[in-house]
């Protein structure tokens, strides 16, 4: 029965991507093409295909940071997608790269070197924003944003680096780097589309609108299948 609702998920998802898509080239409207609440079940629909995991994951460890992720996630787009709180989402979205973080750097990824530029990173980071912070975002939210870009970044090499180990297997590891991937180029068009609307009378940001989700959505999907050891079919 899990089987059935495992693969009745991916298959709703997977409809509910592809009619955004060929929704989106016909009205080039993201709103229209796929509205808010049906971004959030396609989330929600993730969230659960992590709950469904049961013994076919890797490990209790695992599968609970995986499932964890996933929570905090729905959260986050909870305040982002439908009650618009960016401040409080972003914050979330930390604590999701957190536990990514601690998820994919199992059997040790961190040494003195990594440490080092770790450091130097963040501090280019604080050093950018003092420097640079456009008047027309609010403190709070730039200094939030920033501090989520800095996890962000470690997440993405830390998922890289899943392929060079040998907890996950190769297909795991590759639906994790490339899911991360695909996260980090979200939220690099998110920044762009904030940066746009704050700042500038920009005349049409639909198409940044439309990449956000174009990575979105399926770096959620890959993400919650990786926890899955054993094939699903």
């Amino acid at each position: 029965m899990k089987n059935f609702f495992r693969i009745l998920i991916i298959l709703v998802n997977l409809f509910i991507y592809i009619y955004f898509l060929i929704s989106f080239y016909l009205i080039k409207n993201v709103e229209l093409a796929l509205p808010s609440n049906i971004r959030y079940i396609y989330i929600l629909l993730c969230f659960i295909l992590t709950l469904l995991i049961g013994t076919k994951g890797y490990d209790n460890a695992d599968r609970n940071l995986l499932q964890l992720a996933f929570f905090f996630t729905s959260i986050a787009d909870f305040f982002l997608i439908i009650k618009n709180y960016y401040t409080l989402g972003v914050l979330f979205f930390i604590l999701v790269q957190v536990t990514y973080i601690i998820r994919h750097s199992r059997k040790k990824f961190f040494n003195s070197k990594y440490i080092m530029v770790d450091i130097l990173v963040f501090a280019a980071l604080i050093t950018t924003a003092i420097l640079f912070k456009p008047d027309c975002i609010d403190n709070s939210l730039y200094i939030i944003a920033l501090i989520y870009g800095y996890f962000l970044l470690n997440s993405l090499i830390i998922a890289w680096s899943t392929l060079s180990k040998e907890f996950y297997k190769k297909v795991s590891s590759f639906m994790i780097a490339i899911g991360m991937t695909l996260f980090f180029l979200c939220d690099i068009n998110v920044g762009l589309y904030q940066f746009l609307v704050l700042c500038y009378d920009t005349p049409s940001l639909e198409i940044i609108y439309f990449l956000v989700w174009f990575f979105y959505l399926p770096s959620q999907l890959l993400l919650s299948l990786s926890g899955y050891k054993e094939k699903i079919l």
